[in-house]
């Protein structure tokens, strides 16, 4: 993540449930209040497993995999989503690199 790269926030009310499609390595911030965050159901030992996390104020969880998941509200709330860097993304930035084309900012 650079300067560049934009940080959603979304305020939930009580209760409120937020259907999100993320990329892998996404991090959600509770900036405010509590939230559960519910990814897609795993396949262990030939058992759908549910994967659910309560994240609380200052808190942040990272996505393991890419899909949809839902974020619900313990009470009022504010979620700060952080885009991961995709591999598209970071091959762009190396090869302009590479080429010259950007270079690093300096210390």
């Amino acid at each position: 993540m650079d300067a560049t790269t934009p940080l959603q926030t979304t305020p939930l009310a009580a209760g409120q449930r937020l259907y999100l499609a993320v990329d892998a390595g996404t991090t959600l911030l509770a900036a405010r209040g509590a939230v559960r965050i519910e990814e897609a159901p795993r396949w262990l030992a030939e058992r759908m497993q549910p994967v659910a996390r309560q994240v609380g104020e200052g808190q942040a969880y990272v996505v393991e995999q890419a899909g949809w998941l839902c974020v619900h509200a313990l009470g009022e709330a504010q979620l700060v989503q952080l885009p991961s860097r995709t591999p598209l993304a970071r091959l762009q930035g190396w090869l302009l690199r590479r080429r010259g084309a950007v270079r690093p900012a300096a210390c």
